[in-house]
């Protein structure tokens, strides 16, 4: 009950932070807007509006996540561990590579492998995952980019506890928020907030009897990454 109870409110405050995010920057971009033609008008000229292929050029203009765009990014961040692997496990440090590529100005195909290793005491886990999925940017406001990804793919997390080692692979998904900066035409910069589920199964352990796997964890990461 507590892990689902913790899946439910990670994946409720990443709708909320991308809600956010697209709320923040809509409401900036309107507060910018030119005047109306009334009061062009009163001063004695009038200013066309852009054209529509002159936006469609903007959005289209070769740089990070357009389409047809390549984009590999290296991660490093915190691993937040949950439910029954919280319980036997501590967070630490995780790293993750990433690639995706642009398909429209709205979706990307991506895949990342991902690594990270926990222990306490003398209990260790380590984490290997290989998720490809799906990227949608939300919008594309000056040189931000928020977006969201969800993806389904496979984890093999393996374990060592009271010296009984189990591993497997098993699948599962992401759900994940986060926002990038586009520094140049071939660099950008950004964070993520991603929620893990590895759906739950047995496998046999190393003395013979049957143990549980599986499991939840969230990470926070930041990468640095570049368009090609």
């Amino acid at each position: 009950m507590n892990q689902m109870t913790f899946a439910r409110n990670t994946i409720l405050a990443l709708i909320a932070l991308t809600a956010a995010s697209v709320a923040s920057a809509q409401s900036s971009y309107y507060s910018r807007k030119a005047p109306s033609n009334s009061v062009s008008e009163s001063i004695g000229f009038t200013r066309s509006a852009p054209t529509q292929t002159g936006l469609l050029e903007s959005r289209t203009a070769k740089m990070p996540f357009s389409p047809g765009s390549h984009n590999a990014a290296v991660s490093v961040g915190q691993v937040f561990l949950a439910g029954s692997l919280a319980d036997q496990f501590d967070d630490a440090l995780g790293t993750q590579a990433q690639y995706s590529y642009g398909v429209s100005d709205l979706f990307a195909f991506e895949t990342s492998l991902g690594y990270s290793s926990h222990s306490r005491g003398q209990n260790n886990l380590s984490l290997l995952s290989v998720i490809p999925g799906v990227r949608t940017n939300l919008i594309f406001f000056d040189q931000l980019i928020p977006y969201a990804a969800f993806g389904l793919g496979f984890f093999r997390p393996s374990t060592t506890v009271s010296n009984v080692e189990t591993s497997g692979l098993l699948f599962g998904l992401n759900l994940g928020t986060g926002i990038d900066l586009v520094l140049s035409d071939r660099v950008f910069f950004g964070t993520r907030l991603t929620y893990s589920n590895m759906f739950n199964t047995t496998r046999v352990a190393s003395d013979g009897n049957m143990r549980n796997i599986g499991g939840a964890f969230v990470s926070f990461l930041i990468h640095a990454g570049a368009s090609f």
